[in-house]
């Protein structure tokens, strides 16, 4: 069991993301690991899937759109009848607008996954440098 500092934000993200495999089922992490090669491949999405894409692949591997988006930083909420997305990988400040109270559970968990390996990431990019 690792321990963890309360204080240590590194600590809490490596944590979080050791237990990724308990949090999600088997065909939501397929889906995440195919999601993301396909978006890498694709040189028009530099290397971030769209909301098309998280619903298509979401519904080919029959998981949740709301927590595949999180796990890429997608955010859907309901707007009146439709259905629209805050993307967080590009403007994390746009749920301020909205709250995230209008953000599913699962995907708000989905999401805070997607910010802890998003920060492990940037602090190993900044150690290299």
């Amino acid at each position: 069991m690792i321990e963890l500092d309360p204080l240590k934000s590194s600590d809490r993200d490596a944590w979080l993301v050791s237990h990724y495999h308990n949090l999600f089922d088997p065909e939501l992490r397929l889906a995440h690991a195919a999601l993301l090669a396909w978006a890498a491949e694709d040189p028009d999405r530099e290397g971030w899937p769209l909301p098309r894409d998280v619903i298509r692949f979401a519904n080919f591997y029959g998981v949740p759109v709301a927590e595949l988006g999180g796990l890429v930083g997608l955010l859907p909420f309901r707007c009146g009848r439709r259905t629209l997305w805050a993307d967080m990988a590009r403007d994390p400040d746009f749920i301020t607008q909205i709250g995230f109270g209008a953000i599913a559970y699962r995907a708000k968990v989905a999401y805070g996954i997607f910010c802890a390996a998003s920060d492990i990431l940037s602090r190993e990019i900044d150690t290299l440098h």
